[in-house]
């Protein structure tokens, strides 16, 4: 049964991000205007507190701006609440919409 509903899962999955592929590439597009929100975005997994990615960051920006961005993105859907509270997870996959930054020779994640 399990296996069925993942499978009906994925299924819905497709057609929702084909359906609305548009939408959300105007939206990400729209709020990752720059290459740092772009790399806050991507490195926004849920593992990290603002103020962790902020030195992740090399403090190219503060914690603060982290947490405003966050909360302006959670709003618009476009992050989600991680599992500890005050983090936040990417909802979208750049790659998959060809908005992804080309991390440095570091491999920063």
């Amino acid at each position: 049964m399990v296996n069925e509903t993942e499978k009906l899962l994925r299924e819905f999955l497709i057609i929702y991000k084909t359906i609305n592929r548009k939408s959300i590439v105007d939206i990400l597009k729209a709020e990752l205007k720059t290459d740092q929100l772009i790399e806050i975005y991507q490195k926004t997994n849920g593992e990290k507190s603002s103020r962790e990615l902020a030195n992740v960051l090399k403090n190219k920006c503060s914690h603060a701006t982290i947490l405003n961005t966050w909360n302006k993105w959670a709003l618009l859907g476009i992050v989600i609440p991680a599992k500890q509270k005050g983090r936040y997870m990417a909802a979208f996959d750049l790659a998959e919409y060809g908005m992804a930054k080309v991390e440095n020779e570091e491999g920063d994640q």
